[in-house]
């Protein structure tokens, strides 16, 4: 029996759970990003232990130290939400050391997993450009009643305040040092906090600020990592195998 096999079904298991919680709540539960990367880990030391294999002994924990990095790196630059980054780690712990089909890649398992994820997001991206388009609605941007916020939620304009007036500033541009408070911070990757949310309500009610704010869309990018797993598990290295097609080498 080939071994491979039971980290991997954990991960698409685990994966279609995440695509389904993400999708409908926006949110991929902590327990089961953190169950997937427990598994991931024991599972291959005991494994390399077993096999006196010390690189299959760690290929958990190198896995899940890799895609957390890679993860930091997106969430820290506001591409990706905290639960992309945890169930990222989570599939890097369960496929480090999964043998695919087609062989071993070009590249590390993480990056062959986020590079397939990019690929498969492409068409959904399309779609949903096009959804919106049609709608009328932007692709990157909503606005929302200030009194509709949510803890997290992530502003794409800054709300201040100078010599006792509120104002507003384009959010391309950076935070200026003469401002006496700044209400939000659209370069904050975590999104707004439960004091600022409270602040810019408060704001609202006395009636010192309009009741709308411009915030950045949220893309979903579980179904995308979902899809990447599904991708590398029966196929593999998708990236390459286009690349290579493209150029006539297959």
């Amino acid at each position: 029996m080939n071994l491979d096999f039971i980290p991997a079904g954990v991960a698409l298991v685990g994966s279609s759970i995440a695509v389904y919680t993400d999708m409908r709540w926006r949110i991929i539960p902590n327990r089961l990003n953190y169950s997937m990367i427990v598994i991931g880990i024991v599972f291959y030391l005991l494994l390399g232990i077993s096999r006196i294999d010390l690189m299959v002994a760690i290929s958990g924990i190198l896995g899940a130290g890799i895609c957390f990095v890679i993860g930091y790196v997106l969430w820290f630059t506001g591409g990706w939400a905290g639960g992309d980054v945890k169930l990222f780690t989570a599939l890097g712990a369960l496929l480090f050391g999964y043998s695919m089909p087609l062989g071993n890649p070009i590249y590390p398992i993480p990056l062959t997993l986020l590079f397939n994820s990019v690929i498969a997001s492409i068409p959904v991206l399309v779609v949903y450009t096009v959804v919106c388009s049609v709608r009328g609605q932007g692709v990157l941007y909503e606005e929302v009643k200030i009194t509709d916020l949510k803890e997290g939620m992530i502003p794409a304009e800054t709300i201040y305040e100078k010599d006792g007036a509120i104002s507003r500033h384009n959010s391309r541009l950076s935070l200026r040092k003469g401002w006496d408070k700044v209400y939000t911070n659209p370069r904050r990757a975590s999104g707004l906090t439960r004091y600022q949310v409270g602040a810019l309500k408060n704001l609202v009610k006395t009636k010192k600020i309009e009741n709308r704010i411009k915030l950045k869309k949220g893309l979903p990018f579980g179904p995308a990592l979902a899809a990447g797993a599904f991708i590398l598990v029966i196929f593999g290295d998708i990236y390459w195998t286009l690349l290579l097609s493209l150029f006539g080498y297959i």
